[in-house]
């Protein structure tokens, strides 16, 4: 902060007490004083949307709500308050997006529920938006709700055969069918895909709200696709400041026990597989009739970092053995599972992860560290 920090505090606290007071004008002024003081105050920007939307001046309020998320690095609580004046505003295709990016940051903070809460309000408001639909499928498998995965599953189906993608579609079928063999809804889906319809029918079909006809941008608009485009990607800048952040503050301690490190760097390498985006690539949607699709892996992968949290060995083995005969190739899974071996005993197995592993260098020592100690 470069102004007066004394001023900058009392307008602060003088703009909260007029936003309580509901005495909105007088708020504006205030919170506009803490921003000569302070430009970049994600709390002044807050304050000044609450007094904005207080005076019934929604565009100003969202505009505020909007640099009060990028200078909080997403407050989720900012990028909430965001997506619902875009709602109101009628901006329905940016709220979906912002309710997509405020769940993709909920997610890293392991907030599932959040998450789904706000991946289910982005898919209300763009049915065929992808990355919504793909979360809720791999969360819900994650948490073995069958029905809720299925429903997306077929969802992403819908729209990549509508986007004349059968091929990617039929793969999504197959995902929901492995969940639930002989399901009738996937069935008829797999059936209308091979005879080239145009849609898929979901298991609980909701109407879809008209869009308006596309035209050209304006200006105001482009700057506000640019705006949402921002919002959009704080969630990964965020994340990875907090990561170098933490970095920076942890203790040299472990400089002696390779296997402790080995494991905390493995397991942020299978959290961050979740969120690899793979666009462009087929694995994202398939593999083949005999791997998996991106999308299961990475259910997979949550489970096996939850059940190997909570200490259920045996449950975490498995999850990560079905990931890794989908096609999964990640070092930090191997080693993971050697790991997970020789809790059990296996020393058969463990060397046989841990050869794969250590076709990454890094985990060399570490795997030499375990199997020192097991005496395998």
């Amino acid at each position: 902060m470069s102004g007066n920090v004394a001023r900058y505090e009392e307008a602060l606290q003088r703009g909260y007490a007029c936003n309580e007071a509901g005495e909105w004008e007088k708020a504006f002024k205030m919170f506009r004083v803490a921003l000569s003081e302070d430009p970049k105050s994600a709390e002044a920007y807050a304050g000044l949307g609450e007094a904005c939307f207080g005076l019934k001046r929604l565009d100003r309020a969202l505009e505020s709500y909007k640099l009060a998320a990028r200078y909080s690095r997403g407050d989720i609580l900012y990028l909430e308050r965001v997506a619902d004046l875009q709602e109101r505003l009628g901006q329905l295709s940016e709220a979906a997006k912002t309710y997509m990016a405020a769940g993709e940051l909920q997610l890293r903070q392991r907030h599932l529920e959040e998450a789904i809460l706000n991946w289910e309000r982005a898919v209300r408001l763009e049915p065929g938006l992808l990355g919504a639909h793909r979360r809720l499928a791999m969360v819900f498998q994650r948490q073995q709700n069958v029905k809720g995965a299925i429903r997306h599953y077929l969802a992403i189906a819908r729209s990549l055969q509508m986007n004349g993608e059968p091929d990617k579609a039929l793969q999504m079928c197959h995902a929901a069918l492995r969940l639930d063999p002989g399901n009738g809804d996937v069935l008829l889906a797999m059936k209308l895909v091979q005879q080239g319809e145009d849609a898929v029918r979901e298991p609980e079909p909701e109407p879809e709200p008209q869009k308006p006809v596309a035209s050209p941008l304006s200006e105001e608009e482009r700057e506000r696709a640019e705006m949402t485009e921002t919002v959009r990607q704080i969630a990964t800048v965020f994340e990875e400041e907090r990561k170098h952040w933490q970095l920076s503050q942890q203790q040299p301690d472990d400089g002696q026990d390779p296997l402790h490190q080995a494991l905390r760097r493995a397991q942020d390498e299978l959290a961050e597989e979740i969120f690899r985006e793979e666009e462009g690539e087929e694995d994202l949607y398939g593999i083949g009739p005999n791997g998996l699709s991106k999308l299961e892996r990475d259910a997979l992968i949550g489970q096996g970092i939850d059940f190997q949290t909570r200490g259920e060995t045996d449950q975490a083995i498995e999850c990560y053995e079905k990931a890794i005969r989908g096609g999964l190739r990640l070092p930090a899974a191997f080693f993971t599972l050697g790991v997970l071996y020789l809790d059990q005993n296996q020393a058969r197995h463990a060397r046989a992860a841990f050869a794969r592993a250590g076709k990454d260098h890094s985990y060399r020592p570490a795997i030499k560290q375990a199997m020192a100690r097991k005496k395998v």
